[in-house]
């Protein structure tokens, strides 16, 4: 079904410097990627402003420690010029950590009021002093932010008679905050290009026998796409090591089971159509089974239930199986025990309808979901995941048992009963470790950059004892804007536990604004 099978959708692929860069000191013009470069959350813009030297750019109060290196200047309006790092690099589990990212600094410089960030790498950060690369794909902060040598840094403060790696040194000896105004003038232009690309979902369908129930699906998917050669900006295990990410668990094995059922139902025809999709691009932020769900192909509500198959070639001698979503509906739990007295295994039951794979897309739209694996390894996205570790006949017999159980949903009367289920914390592959929690399941999907969709809301959280809802989309927390999941994170790494936030929401075109106590 589809075109011929297919279901074409863009994404983006990369993104690249445009042709309108420009970067100027006191009126002196720079080049490009060989003395400064715009980082990939720049905002395309133009900017002439003097610059202001705010240290490493923290702003932390904490039991542990307090430095803020934006107390004694005023960056409103002007460039903020930023070391990147930390001043204890050696130190494993450093206080400073979760604040130090480049995108973190950026985010806090424009809450300050600062209109652009430049950013410098000291010696003692890198002593190569080499630019940052445009190697990812991600929102813009809604300010310019671009990087400059340790040369041109040293040009911009050239009126404090120190260099960008003295003033490091000396930060990091008296673990103080150093900031004063630099007095250059600074006159950029950024243009980042996002390059778009189509991909597809792969679909195919079993059509049921019954008169009535065909027009009712079971949809049996597996994402068939991985990470490719890995690298930096990929979610590679090994981010150092370009070589070949083959998948064969991930998904491969998904991938080899969903044709394996498929291909069984179809010498087996059931009441109920089968639907099997290969979705694509998973590892983006599952945006082939958001594509799939936001775009049916028939209508939504006729889904019965969608099973998802993702790393089932890794069986252990111990016959675990994990099984997520089971409280989604009614009727999986007694089903699942029923099938499994014949095949042994040894079932992990996991209650939540979402979790970091494509399942998560259906649960969100209010379908029952099963979630299949034989669980992470420690060859996950790397090239170590490779067919001979793959365990061929405990696949074989997963498939079966997960065959059984969809032929009981495709031939039983009447359709699941759909339940919400799922604990308090989403899983997701954005995940960081927090301090607090809404309670809700974010899109992480990176589709939309216009507000966070809330997939899902935990009952008895702080969002839906507030009244948020599933389908809302989050504008702005404490007024401070929301516009995708990082924005999102860096927010919720300013709240404490007890606070009482002020959050927008945009429901069916019309805003609101309600109070969560966290």
């Amino acid at each position: 079904i589809g075109k011929n099978g297919y279901q074409f959708f863009e994404y983006i692929d990369h993104q690249e410097l445009g042709e309108n860069n420009s970067l100027s000191v006191n009126k002196k013009n720079v080049n490009i990627e060989k003395d400064y470069n715009v980082l990939a959350f720049s905002s395309n813009d133009t900017l002439s402003a003097t610059v202001i030297f705010v240290g490493y750019g923290f702003d932390i109060s904490t039991d542990s420690l307090i430095w803020n290196d934006y107390t004694t200047v005023d960056v409103n309006g002007k460039w903020a010029l930023i070391l990147r790092g930390r001043p204890d690099k050696e130190k494993e589990d450093s206080p400073f950590e979760k604040y130090a990212s480049d995108r973190y600094k950026a985010m806090l410089a424009k809450d300050q009021g600062a209109a652009g960030v430049i950013f410098v790498s000291g010696s003692a950060y890198d002593k190569n002093d080499e630019l940052v690369k445009l190697n990812q794909k991600t929102f813009d902060v809604g300010i310019p932010v671009v990087h400059v040598t340790r040369k041109l840094g040293n040009r911009i403060i050239s009126t404090s008679n120190k260099s960008i790696s003295e003033i490091e040194n000396e930060i990091i000896k008296n673990q103080k905050s150093y900031s004063f105004i630099a007095g250059a003038n600074v006159c950029a232009r950024t243009d980042i290009v996002k390059k778009k690309r189509n991909t597809q979902n792969i679909v195919g369908m079993i059509e049921g026998k019954h008169p009535t129930l065909k027009n009712q699906y079971i949809v049996i998917g597996a994402h068939y796409d991985h990470i490719g050669m890995g690298g930096e900006g990929t979610s590679s295990r090994m981010p150092d090591t370009l070589a070949v990410h083959n998948g064969a668990d991930d998904n491969a094995s998904g991938v080899a089971a969903i044709l394996e059922i498929g291909q069984k139902f179809s010498a087996n025809q059931p009441d109920r159509s089968i639907v099997v999709v290969a979705f694509g691009a998973e590892e983006m932020g599952l945006l082939g089974s958001k594509y799939f769900v936001n775009n049916a192909l028939f209508p939504i509500d006729s889904i019965s239930a969608m099973i998802n198959i993702d790393m089932l070639g890794r069986l252990d001698n111990e016959q675990n199986l994990q099984v997520g979503g089971y409280k989604t509906s009614l009727e999986a739990e007694s089903t699942i025990k029923q099938v499994n007295e014949e095949y042994g295994f040894n079932l992990a039951l996991a209650p939540q309808g979402y979790g970091p794979s494509d399942h998560a897309s259906f649960y969100g739209k209010n379908l029952p979901v099963l979630f299949f694996s034989t669980g992470p390894h420690t060859d996950y996205h790397t090239p170590n995941d490779v067919i001979t570790k793959i365990n061929l006949d405990g696949e074989a017999k997963a498939s079966m048992f997960i065959y059984d159980i969809v032929s009981q949903f495709a031939n039983m009367p009447q359709k699941l009963t759909f339940q919400e289920a799922g604990p308090a914390a989403p899983s997701s592959r954005h995940g960081e470790e927090l301090k607090v929690r809404f309670g809700i399941m974010p899109d992480v999907s990176g589709a939309k950059n216009n507000g966070l969709e809330v997939l899902a809301v935990n009952a008895d959280q702080p969002a839906a004892l507030a009244g948020i809802e599933k389908g809302d989309i989050i504008t702005a927390i404490n007024g401070k804007t929301i516009k995708n999941i990082h924005d999102y994170m860096y927010r919720l790494q300013e709240l404490e536990p007890g606070n009482t936030v002020s959050v927008e929401i945009s429901r069916n075109d019309v805003t609101k604004v309600v109070l969560v106590q966290l």
